[in-house]
């Protein structure tokens, strides 16, 4: 709590940015000019009084507090402890967290949010056919493959069967099982680039080749219109050929199955009766929480066109023969009921990289990007294919400090790139050499872009550059203090036993009471257990013995720790509300009810005030040495170092 405390209270910054003159100076410490209107500041910041008044008595505790403070940061920074790892890894990461509001356009992520929960509203019937793109292609393999689409979206305008020719030459594996029928979807369910497209076509319109990242997709929207449901409860009775042999007739079943509804059976007999899904079955066919995705096409079709506990008639779809009947609709929540969701999916997608390239863009635009690409020759030459085995290495004759691209005043070289690459590299398939620095390139261009932005936030929003400041320092104050105080107070027992043996009449003990507080649980007869307690104590029994004769004489065998307690200790007045009760008198007190229980004070004998060993105190003894040490430490500093106050400014503050 102490070195909280310390923080919270001195987690001041001093700002450099005022016009100084020698009547603003209120005061020099260690070397530092500090001015009228920033300490006037930094003492409002700390100022508790809602009104903001100026007290004189608190303002020369603060200038003593605040002089203590300047001091430390100096010592620490003459000791090197603000440049050690530890302290500049725990700033940066805190840079980062307090940083990512700004390079996280808050705009563009409400966009996001915003167009993904819109696009809930709707569903997406469409089909695909792929054509892979070797992750090792070459601009060559990537053109061939995009003709290759472009060909096959040319037979499907000029009328082949979409279907047909999914089935046949799609790189997609289940197009030769569902034609390249993706069924329904909703938002955040396909990958981005595939999603934007299907949420832009026309019902039965074919797309363009669009690039993922598993290749290019020719797409027929078949159709887009508002869902009537965001998850459905539904029940449904499900024959499916694979449990049966060849011979049986699985049409032939369904019918039986629908007859029996036509004859005013329930669904849930007839599930039970006839469908072959076992997890459902048993529980009348009630599927629940359903969503587009996890339903066959022809499921949704059907449910488009029906009323709550309405059944279809027998239809087929490649699973099999199906009866369903929806049992209740969910419509879409609120927006601000999926937000968290949502937003947390965004993270994990691709279309969040939106909100870094927007930063990135950002940036190359008001401090000026130039690039030269023609300079990643000179990398391409070196690269071998051991990159992709994550074995290589800068040759050791390469030395390119050409200039590849620049911003604002950060320059990078053709030997920051090749440094990169070989910081970087990871095993991953083999692709061609130019695409790969070409992406590394990329790569190192939007993290040195967004660096870069990052570190020059804190000269355009002041308030960044003050949190910061004020984290900095207050990381390096609880450094320095830790080591000359908090720490040494923990590690020098001797000093720690020196300080008590000085001070020891400090720490004293009140009068106080020998005493065990008996509970009783309301199955324990009480005037028998006084009196064995009353026994015990005359005969000085131990406290187990007395609770042994209680279970005996009360026929308690179980549970006896819990019905028979005893708190047996020393206390002060005011320690324990039973034993107060006592009044210190020596003996067996009077029955104090406890809710249902019973309490007896047994007072064994009354202890004057006495000094406090060191093990019972260390506590308090810790933190006052604590003090003691830090009062020493101030006084050293402030021999080592100048400081000065300036009366007449200081006085001037009001």
């Amino acid at each position: 709590m102490k070195r909280l405390a310390s923080i919270l209270l001195l987690s001041i910054v001093c700002f450099s940015g005022y016009t100084q003159t020698n009547n603003d100076i209120v005061m020099s410490v260690a070397g530092e000019n500090v001015t009228k209107q920033e300490f006037i500041d930094l003492y409002q910041k700390n100022n508790i009084n809602p009104s903001k008044t100026i007290d004189k008595q608190d303002l020369k505790e603060y200038l003593d507090l605040f002089i203590n403070y300047k001091l430390k940061l100096q010592e620490a920074k003459s000791l090197g402890l603000d440049t050690t790892k530890t302290i500049t890894d725990e700033i940066e990461t805190y840079r980062k967290q307090l940083t990512a509001p700004y390079i996280n356009d808050a705009t563009i992520t409400e966009q996001l949010i915003e167009e993904a929960y819109d696009r809930l509203k709707y569903f997406v019937h469409a089909s695909h056919i792929l054509v892979n793109v070797p992750a090792n292609a070459t601009p060559a393999d990537t053109l061939a493959a995009y003709n290759k689409a472009i060909d096959i979206r040319k037979k499907i305008l000029k009328g082949e069967d979409f279907g047909t020719l999914a089935a046949e030459i799609s790189d997609d594996p289940s197009a030769k099982e569902n034609k390249g029928d993706l069924g329904f979807f909703t938002s955040m369910q396909m990958i981005y680039p595939f999603e934007q497209e299907c949420y832009k076509m026309k019902d039965g319109e074919i797309s363009m080749p669009i690039k993922t990242s598993f290749g290019y997709h020719i797409i027929k929207l078949i159709e887009r219109k508002p869902s009537p449901f965001y998850s459905v409860d539904i029940a449904h009775v499900w024959v499916n050929p694979k449990e049966h042999d060849s011979t049986t007739d699985c049409k032939a079943i369904i019918e039986e199955a629908y007859a029996a509804l036509q004859q005013g059976n329930s669904f849930e007999e007839v599930a039970k009766t006839f469908s072959d899904d076992k997890r459902s079955s048993a529980n009348g066919g009630l599927l629940a929480g359903q969503k587009l995705t996890t339903l066959p096409s022809e499921y949704v079709i059907n449910l488009q066109t029906m009323q709550i506990g309405q059944y279809s008639k027998p239809f087929e779809s490649r699973f099999g023969w199906h009866i369903i009947k929806p049992v209740e609709f969910h419509q879409i929540p609120a927006l601000e009921d999926l937000r968290k969701s949502i937003e947390k999916r965004i993270q994990g997608d691709v279309r969040s990289y939106r909100t870094i390239e927007a930063f990135a863009d950002k940036t190359k635009a008001e401090y000026g990007f130039k690039e030269n690409l023609i300079k990643l020759k000179a990398i391409e030459n070196i690269v071998t294919d051991s990159v992709f085995s994550a074995t290589w290495s800068i040759p050791e004759n390469f030395d390119k400090a050409e200039e590849i691209f620049r911003i604002g005043d950060y320059s990078f070289t053709q030997n920051d790139l090749a440094k990169y690459i070989e910081i970087h590299q990871q095993k991953e398939t083999p692709i061609y050499i130019p695409s790969f620095v070409s992406k590394a390139y990329k790569a190192a261009v939007l993290d040195a872009v967004v660096n870069y932005g990052e570190k020059h936030l804190d000269s355009k929003y002041p308030e960044l550059k003050t949190q910061l400041e004020e984290f900095r320092n207050g990381v390096i104050i609880f450094a320095i203090t830790d080591k000359f105080v908090w720490n040494r107070s923990i590690s020098d027992t001797a000093g720690l036993e020196k300080f008590y043996e000085q001070n020891k009449q400090k720490y004293m003990w009140d009068k106080r009471s020998d005493a065990t507080i008996w509970t009783l649980d309301t199955t324990v007869q009480t005037e028998k257990a006084i009196k064995i307690i009353e026994k015990g104590s005359k005969k000085h029994w131990t406290n187990i013995k007395i609770q042994e004769e209680i279970a005996k004489k009360c026929k308690i065998d179980t549970n006896i720790e819990k019905t028979i307690r005893f708190v047996w200790n020393k206390f002060e007045q005011g320690d324990n509300k039973f034993v107060d009760k006592s009044e210190q008198k020596i003996g067996v007190g009077q029955i104090i009810a406890d809710g249902k229980k019973k309490c007896i004070v047994v007072v064994h004998k009354i202890i004057e005030p006495e000094i406090k060993t060191l093990s019972e105190c260390k506590g308090i003894v810790t933190s006052d040495y604590q003090d003691y040490l830090e009062k020493e430490w101030i006084k050293e500093l402030r021999n080592k170092y100048t400081y000065k106050v300036n009366e007449a400014v200081f006085n001037s503050i009001d």
